[in-house]
């Protein structure tokens, strides 16, 4: 890490997972005249496996003038522990202004190490107050996470129901800043003539990729044309609708080339969602102009309050299928709920935004506390 001039703040960013969120963070706050290092595990879990694919991101989302170091090894290893420690001697020389962390570094306490954090010195994002259902986490990580939110000066959510959520469940000392989930701006393509839903991310229970399932009998009565168009890793139950012809299952990783090509392909975006905190997937569908079909969970209902999408109560697949078939029925209305989406994306959730609203919120709550 060097420092490479301007008179902006030095500050360390350092993920264990949410790499995509923080590289393109890190971008944000480095166009904005900060020197930024970023600092990671060497894996690419967030890719696929693809060796590589999560230093190539890093560097393309950032920017060359962001420094990128890896740590490798496992918690356990000596070898992993050398290499924190050649990294934290690295940031006491960067001296950074502000360290910010994201929620998941309590995988590997060698990125605490290595950042060389100061209880109260230094912010945390929490994209999840609450783990989502299904998914796992040992006790060790969750009292790790438990300390972090306790010692953190400073924490960041992506809703007030998040904010909300996190008040009443850990009550933490700090200040809670709302800033929303970032998005490239895109190119707002228009819409397909031929009615199709995508349902995208990482499949897991908690999104509720079985009421939308249930939904489609429904949805094929009032449209029969319409296609389901469903792409992600993870695990699934199997369902009768994937014998449908019309269902086009991507049960992958889904490359980052081909998710710009995925959405626009889309009349409409399903959030069916049991649970939920904030949806980087509604976010990005926002960018690209599709409107959204979401539950009212979480921070769902704060995603499409600038009127992004309808609102469905959570598994009701009959509620779920009026408003789908209200959507891809209807082009005018379809047209005005994504063109307000793409108006909140670029002005309120581009990553300049969101850099510019995280480095007041470093000012007022940890810069002007020394």
């Amino acid at each position: 890490m060097s420092d490479t001039g301007g008179d902006g703040l030095r500050v360390v960013l350092a993920c264990d997972f949410f790499l995509r969120y923080t590289a393109m963070l890190a971008g944000g706050l480095s166009r904005a005249g900060s020197n930024v290092a970023l600092m990671s595990r060497d894996h690419d879990f967030e890719f696929g496996g693809e060796t590589g694919a999560g230093r190539d991101f890093v560097h393309r989302a950032a920017g060359s003038g962001v420094a990128h170091r890896m740590l490798p090894g496992r918690v356990r290893s000596p070898r992993g522990w050398k290499h924190a420690l050649r990294l934290r001697q690295e940031t006491q020389g960067f001296a950074p202004d502000v360290v910010h962390l994201q929620e998941s570094i309590g995988n590997d306490v060698r990125l605490l190490l290595a950042t060389d954090v100061r209880p109260g010195r230094f912010a945390l994002t929490i994209h999840d107050p609450v783990r989502h259902p299904g998914d796992r986490s040992s006790w060790a990580i969750g009292q790790a996470n438990r300390a972090l939110v306790r010692f953190a000066g400073l924490i960041f959510v992506h809703g007030e129901a998040l904010r909300e959520e996190l008040v009443r469940l850990f009550a933490p000392p700090a200040p809670i800043v709302v800033v929303p989930h970032g998005v490239d701006a895109e190119r707002v393509s228009p819409l397909p003539d031929r009615p199709s839903i995508l349902f995208f991310g990482r499949l897991s229970h908690y999104k509720g990729l079985d009421i939308l399932l249930d939904a489609m009998e429904d949805v094929w009565r009032e449209l029969p044309a319409t296609t389901l168009t469903i792409a992600g890793a993870g695990e699934i139950e199997d369902h009768p609708a994937f014998s449908d012809q019309r269902v086009e299952l991507r049960r992958e990783h889904i490359p980052d080339a081909a998710v710009s090509r995925l959405i626009d392909g889309a009349g409409c975006v399903a959030l069916p969602y049991r649970q939920a905190s904030q949806s980087g997937v509604g976010a990005l569908a926002k960018a690209h102009g599709r409107p959204l079909v979401a539950s009212a969970v979480g921070g769902l209902p704060e995603l499409i309050s600038d009127g992004s999408g309808l609102l469905v109560p959570p598994e009701d697949s009959s509620a779920l299928a009026q408003a789908l078939v209200a959507v891809l029925a209807d082009g005018d209305l379809a047209g005005r709920l994504g063109a307000a989406g793409a108006r909140t994306a670029t002005r309120d959730s581009s990553w300049d935004a969101v850099a510019a609203r995280t480095l007041a919120a470093y000012r007022e709550h940890l810069l002007a506390a020394r």
